[in-house]
């Protein structure tokens, strides 16, 4: 087969196209001229340079392809609204423009488990659950709408897409959120919100590949939207603890009530504001709320219809990591 990825130079994508290469098929990628290749070009992926506000640049993407999987986004926390509408909702309409145009016949769009909202308990959570309406960060408002999108051009153009909702896609080669986690305990800046008892939404980048093929390899899942969660029962504060256990330092983790660190995360965000986003907000609300409400979604839909079935387990993975986990630590 011949397959069209976004967002290969990146950690999902990725490791997506080593799964499609390692099984002999033809990856072709859209990437942008500032990205790392160097893995891709190992692969043989063929590679098209451009940038994902070009409308061209999915046209020629998407030309023979047999499967298409959008899995590029600004997966930011915080930022200007015109750049997660850009990258994450304006780029996705291209993709599907593109997929009509030339009648490809499987695709599988990458959304989120924030599209549910991250401002109250998630306690299995399913797929039927509405978007949330109360929106406070633009990551999440960019995904509703392109998740939205999705399903759009299912119902009005018969398009055979497959939405993908993952948690926190972690594993060795997580370049956006565990970077940013291991210099915070470096710089003894991590601390729990109100015990860190709550459950997180974690998703192996292995089990989110698993879930993708099974998807695009699926008829039942056209149409159809997926959690695909390691379906774990990890908590917070388990989790900085065993990052700390794996470093092998002595680190104290402290416990803030809610109501003061999300005031003091929205002055954060007001101070980036008035900054322009030239300045990274120390804390913001997105973060506060992940630190607080339990993130359990329910993954019983894709095992039942497309026979998902988490192979990477938590201590497993983690176990995996824990070289590149000190290299961080080293590094940062």
């Amino acid at each position: 087969m011949r397959i069209a990825l976004t967002g290969a130079s990146g950690f999902l994508g990725g490791a997506l196209a080593r799964a499609f290469r390692n099984e002999g098929h033809a990856v072709v990628a859209l990437v942008r001229s500032s990205s790392r290749i160097d893995e891709l070009k190992k692969l043989e992926v063929e590679i098209i340079t451009d940038e994902m506000t070009n409308e061209n640049a999915f046209f020629k993407l998407l030309d023979n392809a047999d499967l298409a999987v959008h899995a590029a986004a600004l997966t930011e926390e915080f930022g200007p609204w015109h750049e997660f509408y850009r990258t994450n909702v304006l780029s996705t309409k291209y993709f599907f423009e593109a997929a009509l145009e030339h009648k490809t016949p499987r695709l599988v769009y990458v959304s989120s488990v924030a599209i549910y909202g991250n401002g109250r308990h998630h306690r299995g959570t399913d797929e039927e659950a509405p978007y949330e309406t109360h929106v406070i960060d633009n990551y999440t408002r960019s995904k509703i709408m392109a998740d939205k999108l999705a399903f759009e051009y299912h119902q009005k153009d018969n398009l055979p897409v497959t939405v993908i909702r993952p948690g926190y896609i972690w594993g060795v080669g997580d370049r956006a959120i565990m970077p940013r986690l291991i210099d915070g305990i470096k710089q003894k800046r991590v601390a729990l919100i109100e015990g860190g008892e709550n459950l997180m939404n974690l998703s192996h980048v292995d089990n989110v590949v698993q879930g993708i093929r099974l998807a695009a390899e699926s008829d039942k899942a056209v149409g159809q939207a997926y959690n695909i969660t390691d379906g774990s029962r990890v908590t917070i504060r388990r989790f900085l603890e065993d990052l700390i256990s794996i470093l092998g330092i002595e680190y104290r983790l402290l416990s803030l009530p809610y109501v003061p660190a999300y005031s003091f995360a929205y002055m954060c965000e007001l101070y980036a504001r008035l900054r322009r986003y030239k300045v990274r907000p120390l804390l913001t609300r997105y973060t506060v709320r992940m630190a607080k409400y339990d993130q359990a979604f329910d993954i019983s839909k894709a095992m039942f219809q497309i026979g998902y079935k988490p192979r990477v387990r938590y201590g497993d993975g983690l176990a995996a990591m824990a070289d590149y986990i000190r290299a961080l630590y080293r590094n940062s």
